[in-house]
């Protein structure tokens, strides 16, 4: 009897502990499919890169949150988490076997923002069962599965980012934005790789030809290398689906705006982490993913026309271009961002000056217009 109200009075206890708003913590897994776990079967290279890549994540993470001063973290990470992973690679540091889970490489990272690093699984699920579907030529209906696979995806909308591009203001317009880059070029480099190498990977698994597939993702591969072997080549700008991976964006337009919004808040959630100024590091990271998770609030305006495909190893010109540089020619036509990918930094800066100009004119021109028709209406009989 006495243990009896014991067990009671603890699950009392228990019950007070956490009140009814607390999060639900439930796990959850892919959804189940023959195509499961392929890629690591066929593409054991790019299979074993993205387990790095998750690795390198939720470390970076873990960092940040245990260092004591911002210059022990600097160092941590621009330096020794940058060189690990750089080994790992480059297959000069033994590698992990699968992708552990978050909770075992960052505990700390977890319990600051449970919501946000859930959101970051689950996005990255899907990411893996894209890339298993297209592996798998066993799966004759891949769109139908790729399809199936979003539907289950959105079946967890707390954990999801919209299906819309969301404004890049998000991402680089805040009072909080841009610290992380400032402060950590190098590793916030090679987290733009890691999206890049994830894009690049997305357009390659699309070519029907088994071998000339093969070819493209070893391609993806080798350049991905080659960016840690020489960082000066790791991207100066975020990639996104419209220029990496066009034709997948053109297909699979809803997935495509996901992962992008992904690796927005990846940027997003850097900066909340680094930056001084932001005190409530966990109440910013979750009033940043609500503001993500709208559906309607906060979409992209500006036009953004997909590139044409370009090879993988040709898009270094691409990469170096620095953030202006890429969403100014986002918004030109195909033939214009053709000759503007092929422009020395030199031109293209002085093209992007001559837009500039043209631009504050244009807001120059637009004024006088109001204000013409403005004092027009005033001086106008009966007025």
């Amino acid at each position: 009897m006495k243990t009896g109200r014991f067990f009671w009075a603890m699950s009392v206890l228990l019950l007070l502990a956490f009140p009814a708003s607390a999060e639900k913590r439930e796990s959850v897994f892919y959804l189940p499919g023959e195509y499961n776990f392929a890629t690591r079967r066929v593409y054991p290279e790019f299979n074993a890169l993205l387990n790095i890549i998750d690795i390198g994540h939720a470390d970076l993470a873990e960092r940040l949150i245990q260092a004591k001063s911002e210059a022990e973290a600097i160092q941590s990470i621009e330096g020794d988490l940058f060189r690990d992973v750089t080994k790992m690679f480059l297959g000069q540091k033994r590698r992990p076997r699968f992708s552990p889970s978050e909770e075992t490489i960052a505990p700390e990272s977890v319990k600051l923002a449970w919501r946000v690093n859930k959101a970051f699984d689950w996005t990255h699920y899907l990411h893996r069962q894209v890339y298993d579907i297209f592996s798998d030529d066993r799966v004759s209906e891949k769109d139908r599965a790729i399809r199936g696979a979003l539907n289950y995806y959105l079946t967890e909308p707390k954990r999801t980012f919209p299906l819309d591009i969301k404004s890049m203001r998000l991402m680089e317009g805040q009072s909080f934005s841009g610290y992380w880059k400032e402060k950590y070029p190098k590793f916030n480099g090679a987290i733009w790789a890691y999206h890049w190498l994830q894009l690049a990977a997305n357009e390659a698994l699309l070519e029907p030809d088994p071998k000339v597939r093969r070819r493209k993702m070893e391609t993806a591969v080798d350049e991905f290398k080659k960016m840690f072997l020489d960082p000066a080549r790791l991207p100066k700008h975020m990639p996104m689906a419209h220029e990496i991976s066009p034709t997948f964006a053109d297909r699979f337009p809803e997935i495509a705006a996901t992962f992008d919004n992904l690796h927005s808040f990846h940027d997003i959630y850097m900066d909340i982490l680094t930056n001084p100024a932001v005190r409530n590091k966990r109440e910013e990271a979750v009033r940043q993913l609500h503001l993500m998770q709208a559906p309607i609030e906060n979409l992209e305006t500006m036009p953004l026309h997909p590139l044409p495909p370009i090879p993988i190893e040709q898009q270094q010109a691409l990469l170096q271009m620095n953030p202006e540089e890429a969403m100014a020619m986002m918004m030109m036509s195909t033939e214009a961002q053709l000759a503007f990918l092929k422009m020395s930094p030199e031109e293209r800066r002085e093209r992007l000056d001559y837009i500039n100009r043209q631009d504050q004119q244009d807001q120059i021109d637009k004024r006088r217009d109001t204000d013409g028709a403005e004092h027009g209406m005033q001086g106008h009989p009966g007025m």
